[in-house]
């Protein structure tokens, strides 16, 4: 298995600065979720222009199809 997502740590999405990560593990009818990291991927700097997305523990976009930008750690 992959390492889990650190939300203290900085990540990126397709080369993008992903900001206000966290992880919530449970909808609102108290289920698990299959993508519990929520997050938003800054698509323009000036104005601020974000888009929200969802991860896997492991950072990854889609754990069906393998489509979408996975999270990425800065070092």
């Amino acid at each position: 298995m992959a390492d889990k997502i650190d939300v203290t740590k900085t990540y990126t999405c397709g080369g993008k600065r992903v900001i206000g990560l966290q992880i919530v593990l449970k909808n609102s009818a108290g289920n698990n979720v299959t993508y519990p990291v929520k997050g938003s991927v800054v698509v323009r700097e000036k104005p601020l222009k974000l888009s929200y997305r969802i991860w896997s523990l492991e950072g990854k976009a889609d754990v069906v199809w393998g489509k979408g930008d996975d999270l990425e750690l800065v070092k």
